[in-house]
């Protein structure tokens, strides 16, 4: 496999595209983050014009794509070698494929429901819905370590997104505290992918996620970016379902530590 410079891994997007909703995060990385940066890295598998497939890192996060067969013992290497991996995640197909060459460093696997806004029916909320800004990092990262379903969340990536504003994050505050949040992150000209939903456990049941996810999924679709996200809780599931969302595939991440 070849690591891409930035303009040659420019030329991976109509490649990408074919399947954009399950490319989106590499997608969205590959339009919005700086050249320069060191905390990304794009590999191909196959020549540049006809690639197999797909491997990026951001940060400690990993995201693989093939439409069909790449080398993906080649592909588990790399991510060996870097050493400080955290996820994998990708096509539920690729996954299975590549498992096999991490199974002796993957701690879990776990798989979701990947849906698509197809039907808007939004809630219209009367509650005060903000964007986050870099003041509420430390309120934010209380409130997503607190849900025991998340995992512990990495603090420089977050704290980098957030100054940068390369995730938008809504919050509904109560009692002088964030208690409710959802996130977009790796928005494309026409995508965005819904992330960390969460609310704090003494105020779920107020229809608190539903009012944040259909805010930002308003101010989304104002812009032209159909919202995406993932769900493996089937009461979670429900409320997505009866906001629009419509599943299209699962998606799989192996987590290493």
């Amino acid at each position: 496999m070849k690591k891409l410079s930035y303009n040659e891994s420019k030329k991976l997007l109509p490649f990408l595209s074919s399947e954009k909703e399950f490319n989106l995060f590499i997608i969205g990385d590959i339009e919005n983050t700086d050249p320069n940066a060191d905390y990304m890295e794009i590999f191909v598998d196959g020549e540049l014009e006809q690639p197999k497939g797909v491997l990026m890192r951001y940060y400690r996060f990993f995201v693989i794509y093939s439409p069909d067969e790449m080398d993906f013992k080649s592909a588990a290497k790399i991510i060996r070698d870097f050493g400080q991996a955290m996820v994998l995640s990708g096509k539920t197909s690729c996954i299975d494929k590549i498992s096999p060459y991490l199974k002796d460093m993957t701690k879990e696997e776990s798989k979701m429901h990947f849906a698509v806004l197809k039907e808007p029916n939004l809630d219209n909320c009367n509650l005060p819905v903000r964007r986050a800004s870099v003041e509420d990092a430390r309120g934010l990262l209380d409130l997503l370590n607190s849900i025991e379903e998340f995992h512990v969340t990495d603090e420089e990536s977050f704290n980098e997104s957030l100054k940068k504003g390369t995730t938008r994050r809504y919050v509904i505050e109560k009692d002088g505290k964030i208690v409710s949040t959802a996130a977009s992150t790796a928005e494309t000209s026409d995508l965005a992918m819904i992330i960390g939903v969460a609310t704090l456990k003494e105020y779920r049941n107020q229809g608190l996620a539903s009012c944040v996810v259909s805010k930002l999924c308003s101010d989304l679709l104002s812009e032209g970016k159909t919202p995406c996200l993932f769900y493996d809780n089937p009461k979670a599931g429900k409320i997505y379902q009866r906001l629009g969302f419509r599943e299209i595939g699962t998606w799989k991440m192996l987590r290493f530590d």
